[in-house]
């Protein structure tokens, strides 16, 4: 995985002082000392001349092709062609801008976000084509904003927050965003052979100060890290990618009842996971296979072979009602990791390592893992 390009900052030169520059300005365009709106408004020519990119303070104000609407979504025109509404308008006190936001804001809604208001923002100024800061990979350069010279965004910082309560977090978001330090990723994919059955693999991706990974647009991802709320940076994502959105976790649609097509006339079923303070995995809450019911649009659920007559661990399903699935992968911040109904076919200890019948009421030692019994 590449590292996401150091961002470059503009500062005024003395020259530009000496020939007429006469405003004390509160920021010089650095992270740490941001533009307000009017100071960035007031450097369009020196910044599409320079290509840096710099940072400014601003209030999202809106989303969508005229930069006022709270939705961002994609339309299609007459002939069934694609519209992307790539307009986003910020602002301050002191005026606003306009910035073409494909690549950070282009699905999402006001309503996916946590925060509008005191953003900070990297952005560039110039014309379609520019690498936008990202000069190592000019490829990446978006082809579908305008000709003549605007904002570009590169990173938002401040406007998506995410809590993780229990350890683990199901999440996904329609846009790119960065693992900050002291967070896990995982990818959660299910798989089928004759000889074993189902079986689940999970892959972890970490953040840390020297890289931090990037998860793809709508990926859905389990976000495991000590309990806290963690500032998730929307970022363009113009570079090489070492996350897909490609395991066998899915995106929810909306808060309720999501009904999942169904492919090819395969039975699946889909499990919403599940980070509660006495059990971590995926839980099945819905009697048809097509569906699956989510607390909130942001969840994800596991879809996974309906035939299957085996599972994971020691290649058994956990329960005869095959309804609960353990999370078997890292585990932060969580004491029990699992709760297990009668039904176990994998052998069961005690906490002093002494093989059990079955299970016993409370903490049980099964396949490895703390099962708590009721």
């Amino acid at each position: 995985m590449k590292r996401i390009s150091t961002l470059k900052t503009l500062v005024l030169a003395t020259s530009m002082l000496a020939a007429g520059a006469v405003n004390a300005w509160a920021g010089d365009g650095t992270k740490e000392s941001p533009y307000t709106v009017a100071e960035l408004n007031a450097q369009k020519s020196s910044l599409e001349a320079s290509g840096a990119t710099v940072w400014v303070k601003a209030d999202l104000k809106g989303l969508g092709e005229d930069g006022q609407s709270t939705d961002n979504a994609d339309t299609e025109d007459a002939d069934g062609k694609t519209v992307r509404h790539m307009a986003a308008l910020f602002g301050d006190a002191t005026g606003t801008f306009v910035a073409y936001s494909w690549h950070i804001l282009g699905q999402l809604a006001l309503t996916d976000l946590t925060n509008t208001t005191d953003l900070l923002i990297a952005l560039t100024y110039g014309t379609a084509g520019h690498p936008y800061g990202n000069t190592n990979y000019p490829e990446y350069a978006s082809s579908e904003e305008p000709a003549e010279a605007h904002f570009s965004l590169e990173e938002v910082h401040g406007a998506l927050q995410v809590t993780i309560a229990n350890g683990l977090r199901g999440y996904h978001v329609p846009s790119c965003y960065t693992v900050p330090q002291g967070m896990v990723a995982t990818t959660v994919t299910a798989g089928y052979t004759i000889s074993k059955g189902s079986t689940i693999t999970y892959r972890d991706f970490n953040g840390s100060d020297a890289e931090s990974y990037l998860i793809p647009k709508n990926a859905a991802m389990v976000l495991i890290a000590d309990n806290g709320t963690y500032d998730l940076v929307l970022s363009t994502g113009l570079y090489p990618q070492s996350i897909t959105n490609s395991n066998s976790l899915n995106p929810g649609t909306q808060a309720g009842v999501n009904v999942i097509p169904m492919k090819n006339n395969a039975l699946r079923y889909h499990y919403r996971f599940v980070a509660a303070s006495d059990k971590v995995g995926f839980e099945r809450n819905r009697t048809e296979s097509t569906e699956v019911e989510l607390a909130a649009k942001d969840e994800v659920y596991l879809t996974i072979n309906g035939n299957d007559n085996h599972f994971y661990g020691h290649w058994t399903w956990e329960t005869d009602d095959r309804n609960w699935i353990s999370w078997q992968g890292e585990t932060t911040g969580i004491e029990h990791v699992a709760v297990a109904g009668n039904s176990v076919q994998q052998p069961v200890y005690n906490l002093r390592g002494q093989r059990l019948g079955g299970l016993q009421h409370g903490l049980n030692i099964v396949g490895g893992r703390k099962v708590l019994s009721r």
